[in-house]
C-alpha cells in the first residue's frame, strides 16, 4: 500500500524513501512529488509520418497514447510518467529521420522480449562501457528509441 495515497499497489511499482525504507511510495505519487517538487523534468517530441500508425504502434508495444483533441499531436505515457510526445510532420523521410530518445526502464531485457515479440525492430540487447544495458527500437517513423537500465 502506498504510504502517501493509500492505494493497494504492485510493490514492483513502489520504492521505499531513502532513509525510511518502511515508507513506500507509488510511481503516481513519484511522478506528482517530482512534479510539484520544482525540478527540471524533460519529454522529447518525436516527429511522426503518420499519426494514426504511430499511435497504434504505440499502444501495440504498451504505452498510453492520447491524442490532442486539435489534431498532429500525441502524448505517450507509461505508469502514468510521461515519455515523449509525438508530432505530425508533413513530408517527413522516414528513412533520414535523425531523432530519438533515451528511456530508463525497470527490466530491460522483459521490455526487449515484449518488443520482439511484437515484431518490432529491435537491435540485441548488450551492455555497454558506459555502464548500462541497452537495445534500440526503431518506430515506423524512424525514430530510434534507445531502452536501457544501469547494468552495475
Amino acid at each position: 500500500m502506498c504510504s502517501c495515497c493509500g492505494e493497494a499497489r504492485d510493490p514492483t511499482a513502489m520504492a521505499g524513501l531513502r532513509c525510511h525504507d518502511e515508507v513506500k511510495v507509488c510511481r503516481r505519487c513519484i511522478g506528482w512529488l517530482r512534479s510539484n517538487a520544482g525540478g527540471l523534468i524533460s519529454t522529447p517530441t518525436l516527429p511522426v509520418a503518420d499519426m494514426a500508425e504511430a499511435v497504434a504502434f504505440y499502444r501495440v508495444a504498451g504505452f498510453d497514447v492520447r491524442d490532442y483533441e486539435g489534431g498532429g499531436f500525441a502524448f505517450v505515457t507509461h505508469d502514468d510518467e510521461s515519455v515523449f510526445d509525438l508530432d505530425l510532420i508533413d513530408g517527413l523521410d522516414r528513412t533520414a529521420n535523425p531523432a530519438g530518445c533515451y528511456v530508463i526502464v525497470p527490466g530491460v531485457d522483459a521490455w526487449h522480449a515484449r518488443l520482439r515479440e511484437l515484431h518490432a525492430q529491435v537491435t540485441p540487447v548488450q551492455d555497454e562501457p558506459w555502464g548500462m544495458r541497452e537495445f534500440t527500437l526503431t518506430d515506423p517513423s524512424g525514430n530510434r528509441i534507445r531502452f536501457g537500465a544501469s547494468s552495475g
